[in-house]
């Protein structure tokens, strides 16, 4: 059975690739900053929810064997999803630079004093960077010592990237789990093991605080094994950060 727990561990596999890659681009020498590509962690955690949603769907119709998720069709969404999004951290990335360019320009900065700023908010969403460089003003319009400064500067960033590594990881790792889940399901409705006529998925919005109006309107309702739902997708995610799952249930 998949728990919480696994979609935890899948959403925190993702923000940790994110994490590790800019840290790694901080302390590359460089200059060229290098492309993220999720497209590892994707692959994993889709075969890794797949697999888990066939053990479900073995034990609950008594097959004896387990089919093989990996195919053509498998690794064309894999390919297809990491494309979106390199192309979106990607743009996000080359935003915060220009902001970044921005501010070195307004404050009268060298290159090399351009560069190293580059390389200390990589990562970060272009507000993100507005945000660190007006909290880092401020601490010194107090009057505080340098050192203060830099230690309490670079623990705003690393709150500001944990943040958006956390988005990415949600976005990224419920992604992946939902289609491997969907992916299992339909391999098992085509070889006659799930009886498309006798179950349907449900959508299951997550409760959470900051669950959206979209997610609670699309809570509880049902669509064939395979088909759309009412919202008119094929289900969960709809949206960054949406935490919503998929369900099958006996009709």
């Amino acid at each position: 059975m998949i728990t919480d727990d696994d979609r935890e561990r899948w959403t925190d596999e993702s923000a940790t690739s994110f994490r590790l890659w800019a840290s790694a681009e901080r302390k590359s020498k460089s200059i060229k900053i290098t492309q993220f590509d999720p497209s590892p962690v994707i692959r994993k955690v889709f075969y890794e929810a797949g697999d888990a949603q066939l053990d479900v769907l073995s034990e609950e119709f008594g097959v004896g064997y387990r089919f093989d998720l990996r195919s053509a069709e498998a690794e064309a969404w894999i390919s297809e999803y990491s494309g979106q999004q390199i192309k979106y951290i990607s743009a996000t990335n080359q935003a915060a630079i220009r902001q970044i360019k921005l501010i070195a320009f307004q404050e009268g900065m060298t290159i090399p004093e351009q560069k190293k700023l580059i390389k200390e908010h990589i990562g970060l969403l272009p507000q993100h960077v507005v945000a660190v460089q007006n909290y880092e003003a401020n601490l010194r319009k107090s009057g505080m010592d340098e050192g203060s400064i830099s230690r309490l500067t670079e623990k705003y960033r690393k709150k500001l990237i944990n943040y958006r590594a956390k988005m990415i990881g949600v976005t990224e790792g419920m992604a992946a789990s939902n289609e491997g889940i969907r992916k299992a399901n339909e391999d098992a409705m085509k070889r006659g093991i799930l009886p498309a006529d006798k179950y349907e998925q449900v959508w299951i919005a997550s409760g959470l605080p900051n669950t959206c109006d979209q997610c609670m309107a699309a809570n509880g309702s049902a669509a064939p094994i395979g088909g759309t739902f009412p919202n008119g997708s094929r289900g969960p995610p709809i949206h960054p950060h949406d935490h919503c799952t998929v369900i099958i249930r006996r009709k």
